[in-house]
């Protein structure tokens, strides 16, 4: 349900409005353009910059339908913005990469800040560039790249392959998440979202490995989700989504549903027969951890998170979808029902779902590195062949 804020601004006949709707003080954050015209689709727009306007105007007919007045046309369509922010992200160009970020840019990566100095919130332009110079110390090399790109409004998880090298040359790789929030045509808001725990092994120098007590208090730097009023795109075409999720929305609610009851039977009805379930971490470390295949496999996986962690709390706090991809954030703390010791972590799951309703593919971006810890025992921990 959206929250207080939110605002709908409706075309009332759609693609046949008699003239462009002129919107004064549209905010790409939290209000909506509703264009009543159920056989359209976003495909069908473009978003153009007309001085410090947008207009949205019909692709093929060269219609406007509305003029957003003050408002950057990457905001309502930011997905372009990125490929060419990738494409200087992969070059590793500091001086370009900095062009498509805000003045007060926050760029923020989970993980142990005393093992991976770049960790941590950084603000603005200096401090962005104070990540990069401690990630190239930190690390041989790094090399991300993007291969989906779940937009909704001005907020996009950007999915992304990773892999990279320690200065002790042992290699590490897996997938990241990158939320990305646009405002006023530059990138506002940039998190980090991975698996931290290769990385901190490559660093050691690969198994085994000993890591003693960090010199400081709070040495994890741990994401906090964005919140945001408005749980649709930014751009709809039909005002009963508003009160009837879409179908990929449903089929993610019903998988969580099923997964904290964990009832097998459920389970089975919302997953597919083929479908692939993954979480990041060391299989040898964390039972729960590695890809599976199937239903019952899945179910297996929840039950060995079940015994082996007590949740505090495991709370969605932001779902944006794409066509039959969600992408959703998970605020997640508890403890080791082994040591009790307590842990913090960062969590994306990307859902994919099927005309049926049922998910083809679940993928948990979670950052296992404190839990390793906590399941450890604690520091010093160390991590044999």
């Amino acid at each position: 349900m959206e929250g207080k804020g939110v605002r709908h601004f409706e075309i009332a006949n759609g693609q046949l409005a008699a003239a462009a709707v002129l919107i004064d003080d549209f905010n790409t954050d939290n209000d909506v353009l509703v264009i009543a015209d159920p056989e359209l689709c976003r495909k069908d727009l473009c978003f153009l910059q007309n001085e410090n306007d947008t207009v949205v105007q019909l692709t093929e007919l060269g219609k406007e339908l509305a003029v957003l007045k003050n408002v950057n046309a990457l905001d309502l369509d930011p997905v372009a913005l990125l490929k060419r922010f990738y494409a200087a992200f992969e070059k590793n160009d500091l001086a370009d990469i900095l062009t498509f970020l805000s003045e007060d840019v926050f760029w923020e990566v989970a993980g142990p800040t005393d093992i991976m100095p770049w960790a941590g919130g950084w603000n603005g332009h200096l401090g962005v560039a104070k990540f990069f110079v401690l990630l190239s110390e930190g690390l041989a090399f790094e090399k991300l790249v993007p291969t989906r790109y779940i937009a909704q409004g001005n907020t996009v998880a950007v999915v992304l392959d990773g892999h990279g090298q320690s200065k002790y040359g042992v290699p590490f790789s897996g997938g990241v998440v990158h939320w990305v929030t646009v405002r006023n045509g530059k990138i506002s808001h940039l998190q980090y979202y991975r698996d931290t725990y290769p990385i901190i092994e490559a660093i050691y120098g690969g198994r085994p490995f000993t890591v003693q007590p960090s010199h400081i208090d709070s040495h994890y730097h741990v994401i906090k989700p964005v919140a945001v009023a408005r749980d649709t795109d930014s751009v709809v075409f039909d005002a009963a989504v508003f009160g009837t999720p879409t179908g990929t929305v449903k089929t993610v609610r019903a998988m969580y549903a099923a997964l904290q009851g964990l009832n097998v039977p459920e389970v089975r009805k919302v997953f597919a027969d083929n479908v692939v379930w993954d979480i990041f971490g060391p299989p040898d470390l964390l039972a729960w951890a590695g890809e599976r295949i199937g239903p019952d496999a899945a179910a297996e996986s929840a039950n060995q998170i079940i015994a082996t962690m007590h949740f505090d709390h495991f709370k969605p706090t932001r779902l944006i979808y794409d066509g039959d991809t969600a992408a959703i954030v998970i605020d997640e703390a508890g403890t080791s029902t082994v040591t009790g010791l307590p842990f913090k972590t960062s969590v994306v799951h990307v859902v994919v779902a099927n005309e049926e309703g049922k998910v083809t593919l679940f993928k948990n971006y979670i950052n296992t590195a404190w839990i390793v810890e906590a399941f450890l025992g604690g520091r010093p921990f160390t991590v044999n062949k």
